[in-house]
């Protein structure tokens, strides 16, 4: 408001646009941002009676228009949510949602640092306004709204100086935008990204593996080989979550692993081959586990509490941090670097629910015989595998 302050009509407008279309009308949020609205201008800048004409900071403000929106709607809905006690969206949820409204708000704060010096230079102050209209949104939640003839006349008051005036036309087509935060895809969403952030999780636990057994590459592939016919199920052959892993496996063995020309085979097997073996059970049921969750996300599958499931993954994937956490110190000296890695892969993972077209099927279908040939040929006429 005080950016727009050169000019009345440009501030009342954006402010009219604000209250008007963006929320339903008498909601809380809307009703104490009226309030503020009214309060800022009657205080500080009515008395100040600003010029006619285009504010020059109009420009600049059109484009934060959509960050003012999306903090509204976010607030709105994180007070609806709060307010009706919703059980659909449990701690973990809520505080995903708060963290991201405090995002949206970091953002705008972060956009209008660059116009500062103007606001403060019309009046702005900040701590000074923020104690005379905190006790606006004290009562947040206690059910107290203004009544019709406080808002009626608050309306009047505020909006009287283009009462009976053209809109501008600028400010009549900024469009109005709706967030995913707290939507009615806000929970599967957040689920998604949870499945990516798992699927990465368990991608970085199978590179620190290679690592922690590339003294013996025989022993690394056996091993790559095992985890994948552990995790591949035949029901879903085409599992988005498996072909990763077998492409996270490709990936760091051509890149990190391979150009060492390690020991193929050193005097037997690993030395870490037996703390490698004690995480295939997590492997096994982790994945399993992540991929039911992905399929349901897909619509491609009948599993209900997403929720519940993805707790079951986080577990497995911690359990094999605690295991892999004795064999650290070596996956590091053999050249194990968890962010270069997590920072290489992760783009196969951000695709996880983009849907592959039908005709690439058969494509997809080469590239996995071609790295599985690449990876595993050396064992092809192994007779056995290590111990």
């Amino acid at each position: 408001m005080f950016l727009l302050c050169d000019d009345i009509d440009t501030l009342l407008f954006f402010c009219l646009r604000l209250w008007r279309d963006v929320l339903p009308q008498c909601d809380p949020v809307l009703e104490r941002l009226l309030l503020v609205m009214y309060h800022v201008y009657s205080k500080d800048i009515k008395p100040k009676n600003g010029g006619d004409g285009k504010s020059v900071q109009w420009k600049f403000v059109r484009t934060i228009w959509n960050d003012f929106v999306c903090g509204i709607v976010v607030l709105h809905r994180l007070v609806l949510v709060l307010r009706r006690k919703d059980c659909s969206f449990d701690d973990q949820l809520l505080s995903s949602a708060i963290a991201k409204c405090k995002q949206e708000l970091k953002s705008l704060e972060d956009k209008l640092r660059s116009a500062k010096d103007v606001s403060e230079a019309n009046g702005f102050a900040r701590e000074v306004i923020e104690s005379s209209v905190s006790h606006f949104w004290k009562s947040l939640f206690d059910g107290r709204e203004a009544t019709r003839v406080i808002r009626k006349r608050v309306l009047r008051d505020l909006f009287e100086p283009i009462s009976g005036k053209t809109w501008d036309t600028e400010i009549r087509a900024l469009t109005l935008y709706s967030p995913y935060i707290l939507g009615k895809d806000f929970a599967k969403q957040e689920l998604k990204n949870e499945a990516v952030r798992l699927g990465v999780g368990f991608s970085l636990h199978v590179a620190q593996l290679m690592f922690l057994l590339c003294d013996d590459i025989r022993s690394m592939l056996w091993f790559c080989y095992k985890l994948w016919r552990v995790v591949k199920r035949e029901w879903n052959p085409n599992s988005p979550v498996v072909e990763r892993l077998l492409r996270v496996i490709h990936h760091v063995y051509l890149k990190d692993i391979k150009p060492r020309n390690g020991v193929y085979r050193n005097d037997g097997s690993s030395v870490k081959l037996r703390l490698a073996g004690t995480t295939l059970h997590y492997f096994q049921f982790g994945v399993t586990s992540l991929d039911l969750l992905v399929m349901s996300l897909r619509g491609e599958g009948s599993f209900s509490d997403g929720r519940v499931c993805a707790s079951m993954v986080e577990e497995d994937v911690k359990k094999i941090e605690e295991k892999l956490r004795r064999g650290e110190a070596v996956s590091e000296a053999n050249g194990f670097r968890k962010e270069a890695i997590e920072c290489s892969i992760y783009g196969l993972w951000e695709s996880l629910f983009d849907k592959e077209a039908k005709e690439a099927t058969q494509t997809l279908q080469m590239i996995k015989n071609e790295i599985l040939g690449d990876l595993f040929l050396p064992l092809h006429n192994e007779v056995a595998p290590p111990p």
